[in-house]
């Protein structure tokens, strides 16, 4: 395990749940690196990761720190707040009796609070919601309460064994499976000497140079004014492969940020942004809600 990965672990363990930015800021390191080591201590299911994000990015946490997810509750929706506060005091809700969006609320933002129970019920089952610090004990009991008013006689079996929140979906790590792979396999490579960053555009050939990248690919979308890159960055952990798109243009807008993530998105790879222009105030929005942690902008 590299210091840098050691690190990152002792920190989670230390102050957990944490962003990538502030292990960024623990490390003295950038985000894309930090984000990186987050997902491969995820991949080695030494980490966990929350479905509840701040400003876009998922928190990483170990377990024994699960009664500190409910400081993130701060960051629901009005909906899934309101959701979030009956199940923790009802401990158990009932899904075919909730609306839609309730029901929508339990399937997906609330993966890190609400655990689903299949009951058999008589002959059938139904499914149930248990409060994720409840035992099955006590989550019996509770489900018992609420038949009781129905005038149900059916005996209540014990609940199915739950799904944790991580065991249900756990959230796509920020480093996709073939950068994983490639870290795992150059672990023992020594740095790039020779760094190619001949691109055509000068201030993308100094970026390039001094962060000692290695281009893999180049394709020009609109000459000197739009190009997409792989490229490899070495790193302590091994080397990094991204997707880079330059955009030489004043204003950067939300539409560019969104087309870029959708371009990285199909090559699976995270994607760095570098313009010459700056971000309105839209897409600076645009990529602290959505896409922090996923992608990174840097004015060239």
């Amino acid at each position: 395990m590299s210091n840098d990965v050691f690190s990152a672990l002792s920190f989670v363990k230390r102050e957990g749940p944490v962003l990538p930015g502030q292990l960024a800021k623990e490390l003295n390191t950038n985000i894309l690196l930090a984000s990186a080591i987050l997902s491969e201590l995820v991949e080695k299911k030494q980490v966990l990761i929350t479905k509840v994000k701040k400003g876009g990015s998922p928190l990483y946490f170990i377990r024994g720190q699960e009664e500190k997810l409910q400081q993130l509750s701060v960051f629901l929706g009005v909906i899934e707040k309101e959701v979030y506060e009956k199940l923790k005091s009802d401990i158990i809700i009932r899904d075919k009796f909730e609306n839609a969006d309730n029901r929508v609320a339990l399937r997906r933002e609330l993966k890190d609070f609400a655990i689903p129970l299949n009951v058999k019920l008589g002959n059938e089952y139904e499914l149930f919601w248990k409060w994720y610090l409840a035992d099955n004990e006590l989550a019996k009991e509770k489900i018992k309460e609420s038949l009781s008013p129905t005038g149900t006689s059916e005996e209540v079996k014990e609940p199915e064994k739950p799904v944790t929140p991580i065991q249900q979906k756990e959230e796509k790590p920020l480093a996709p499976p073939e950068q994983k792979e490639e870290i795992a396999k150059e672990r023992d490579i020594q740095p790039i000497e020779e760094v190619k960053t001949n691109t055509g555009v000068k201030e993308i050939d100094s970026y390039f140079s001094e962060n000692k990248m290695y281009v893999i690919s180049k394709d020009v979308v609109r000459k000197e004014r739009e190009l997409n890159f792989v490229v490899d960055l070495p790193s302590n952990i091994g080397r990094l492969r991204y997707f880079v798109k330059f955009k030489a243009k004043k204003n950067i807008n939300d539409a560019d940020l969104i087309s870029a993530s959708d371009e990285a998105r199909s090559k699976k790879l995270p994607v760095l942004f570098l313009s010459n222009g700056d971000l309105t105030k839209k897409a600076q929005k645009y990529l602290n809600d959505n896409v922090s942690g996923q992608l990174v902008f840097r004015n060239i």
